[in-house]
């Protein structure tokens, strides 16, 4: 391998346009497939606070239907009474929470005129455990305050240093949330926007507001209102029992609204997190691994068209090396060997490639951040540790292996089963 480095550095010098022009097509077929592939990461993976994603089942919308025989249907999110009366309920989760979506609040400090617009998620005690926020002072409020409607508030670091000039100095002061006094519990590390689910910059017990429990939410069969479900199981594989469980109990609200003409549908869910992130849209109901085939697709375009463009290159350098490898073949060397050592020598041209080909996909995305993180409601996520881990530099080294095999291999072989008179002739 040190010899085939050597001469791979040799040729890099002795073929300078070739060889950079192959690294550079390298570094672009790369660099595009890893820019897919690390914001994908970013998106699904497990981290602080949805360090769960990968064992959580979630329900975003449903699906009533007014009067069954003239399928009149509404699309919404679920209920709070829908909540309390099958999800609630379940035995085999570990935990589950519902969380009412209060969209943006004015916030400030008491007495102040200096408010400004942020995110507020209502929520129950068990959404702390679901999702694992990193607390920099103070902690979540606890079940007890929830059912009793205390008006306690967990802030995001930048809310406490703005309203009160660090995370410590914030507990038990106030906060104004809507022109109602919120007492802050806890103060929490700022949440990457990628996190869509559990983003807010504020959380607040949603029985401490009115709005989250009142009867357009709570009252007798109302199927339909603003909350988030979500199941967190004990491992994946408790997923059938769960979504079995679930089809219980809405088999048992559609028995109460029998009589009414009316049906709950839940179209498909409880989801896991991959197939949820597809689900954007209220009546969406089919093709929802359609994106992720698309990446595939995608990825295989990427690979393939700049695969054959470098297998020209690498039948181009080849040629203007056929005596000596010819020389090789005379006194003894075998096909085989010399498929091997074009193979190599190509895959340090690759290697080099890739590595380029990664540091321009981090360059990308750190440029052009306000395209490429952009979330599924138009905001902007940012840099996460998730989008620089282990996995994705194994990720980059397996497509360079991937591209070296289909970009030298032919080339490897027809050098290597080459006549030894025309390869010292120097013809193909």
């Amino acid at each position: 391998m040190k010899r085939y480095i050597q001469t791979a550095i040799y040729q890099l010098r002795n073929q300078p346009l070739l060889s950079a022009i192959t690294i550079l097509g390298t570094a672009l077929a790369i660099c595009l497939i890893m820019v897919i592939l690390i914001i994908y990461q970013a998106k699904t993976a497990d981290y602080v606070p949805e360090v769960n994603r990968s064992r959580s089942l979630y329900v975003k919308w449903v699906r009533y239907l007014v009067d069954k025989e003239k399928n009149w249907a509404s699309h919404s999110r679920a209920s709070l009474w829908l909540a309390k009366e099958v999800f609630y309920n379940l035995k085999t989760p570990e935990a589950v929470t519902a969380y009412y979506l209060a969209g943006d609040v004015q916030v400030g400090v008491t007495g102040l005129a200096d408010e400004e617009v942020t995110s507020l998620l209502l929520t129950d005690a068990a959404f702390w455990k679901v999702y694992q926020f990193r607390f920099l002072a103070g902690k979540p409020y606890s079940e007890a305050e929830h059912q009793s409607g205390i008006k306690s508030a967990v802030v995001a670091e930048r809310v406490a240093r703005r309203l009160y000039g660090s995370a410590e100095v914030a507990i038990g002061k106030t906060v104004s949330i809507n022109f109602a006094d919120y007492t802050i519990c806890g103060v929490v590390e700022d949440v990457n926007k990628f996190c869509e689910l559990s983003y807010a910059e504020v959380w607040a017990p949603y029985n401490s507001n009115g709005v989250a429990t009142g009867s357009h939410e709570s009252g007798n069969g109302q199927c339909t209102g603003n909350y988030n479900i979500v199941m967190l199981a004990k491992s994946s594989a408790d997923f059938d029992d769960i979504r079995a469980e679930v089809d219980k109990g809405v088999n048992s609200v559609n028995t109460m609204l029998a009589p009414h003409n009316s049906e709950l549908q839940l179209m498909g869910q409880p989801d896991d997190f991959k197939t949820q992130l597809a689900r954007i849209y209220a009546n969406q109901y089919d093709n929802l691994k359609g994106d992720f085939y698309k990446y595939l697709i995608m990825i295989g375009i990427i690979l393939l068209v700049p695969a054959i463009n470098l297998s020209g290159l690498t039948n181009t350098r080849m040629r203007r090396r056929l005596e000596e490898l010819g020389l090789r073949k005379a006194f003894g060397a075998t096909s085989n060997s010399l498929m091997w050592q074009v193979l190599n020598e190509n895959l340090v041209l690759t290697v080099i490639g890739g590595i380029c080909g990664l540091a321009l996909a981090y360059a990308a995305i750190w440029l052009l951040g306000d395209w490429l993180l952009q979330t599924t409601d138009s905001a902007v996520a940012s840099m996460n540790v998730a989008m620089i881990s282990p996995v994705v530099f194994f990720i980059a080294f397996a497509f360079c292996l991937l591209l070296n095999m289909l970009s030298a291999y032919l080339p490897a072989w027809r050098v290597a089963h080459m006549p030894i008179i025309t390869s010292l002739n120097q013809k193909l």
